[in-house]
């Protein structure tokens, strides 16, 4: 073997070495999520994930976990309370599991408005919940849209009426459960991963999803009849476990709060789906009803009364 040919081997092997020891010093964070890929919310971290390892040169990445791959909500929230799993983006029904406090936020017909709503969780819950959601062992890093909670029933629903002593899939938290309760219904509180068998071996006669979720993992397949009561408007949150965020560096911890800093994309990408999927339906023969003035005030009756229960 000639020098020449011994140094460029030389040069070949530190070269190797170096690109490794780049790739081992990267800290890689696990985040989980509900949403399928191919979702507003899947995109959307997706992306989040893309720019947090852009603004940290490679030197902070995410490895996304989709359609409850490490468990259903509520048990991915408690692995992150723990520190098992990373970092996850969790509805208000996860977030209420560790944090009872903000089930109050999905109660039925809390909001005027929807730009009421915006209002609120951009000015003001942070100083309210921030510090309960850190008591419960999570750093917050930001609110994730859900968006507006609708029926979907094997039968016809109008007003509440028509649920009465009907089985239905409600989110396993007070202030789902009150409002079924209300309305009359028998409400079955089931997590993400058992609702639909629920619905496919006839366990319940139909669910309450948000508008987004409950279209794009198919509930309308099961339970064709779905009503736009928007009875919940549901905002999540975007959290990292307390003893994760302690181990963080202050650049590490900058890049994250970066990379989710826009909460108006997906505010927004919620939105415009929302419309559009319910539209898609609708083209494909699905019935979608809309509850009419008077129809509303008696769902208007039955979410009064959850509220005050709660």
């Amino acid at each position: 073997m000639n020098r020449r040919h011994l140094l460029w081997l030389i040069g070949l092997v530190v070269a190797s070495l170096l690109t490794f020891g780049s790739d081992s010093n990267a800290r890689e964070l696990r985040a989980a999520t509900a949403a399928p890929l191919k979702t507003p919310w899947g995109v959307w971290i997706a992306g989040v994930a893309k720019k947090v390892e852009q603004l940290s040169a490679g030197q902070l990445k995410m490895k996304v976990f989709y359609s409850s791959q490490l468990g259903d909500e509520q048990t991915v929230i408690r692995q992150v309370v723990r520190g098992r799993i990373d970092m996850t983006g969790s509805s208000n029904t996860a977030t209420s599991l560790v944090v009872p406090e903000f089930a109050l936020l999905a109660a039925p017909y809390l909001w005027d408005s929807v730009k009421q709503a915006d209002c609120v969780f951009d000015n003001h819950v942070e100083h309210i919940y921030g510090e309960l959601i850190q008591q419960s062992g999570l750093v917050l890093l930001g609110w994730v849209e859900v968006g507006q909670m609708i029926l979907f029933n094997r039968t016809v629903v109008h007003t509440p009426a028509d649920l009465k002593g009907k089985k239905v899939r409600t989110a396993p938290t007070k202030a789902s459960q009150s409002f079924f309760d209300a309305v009359g219904a028998n409400g079955v509180p089931l997590g993400t991963v058992d609702a639909l068998p629920a619905l496919k071996t006839g366990n319940v006669n139909g669910a309450t999803w948000p508008i987004v979720y409950g279209i794009a993992v198919g509930t309308h397949k099961m339970a064709p009849n779905v009503t736009l009561t928007k009875h919940s408007h549901q905002i999540g949150t975007l959290t990292i476990s307390k003893k994760v965020w302690k181990t963080l560096s202050a650049d590490e911890r900058k890049w994250l709060r970066e990379g989710f800093a826009d909460a108006n994309i997906l505010r927004k990408g919620i939105r415009n789906a929302e419309a559009g999927l319910i539209g898609k339906i609708k083209k494909a023969g699905v019935p979608v009803y809309t509850p009419n003035a008077a129809e509303m005030i008696e769902w208007r009756k039955a979410g009064v009364q959850a509220q005050k229960s709660l």
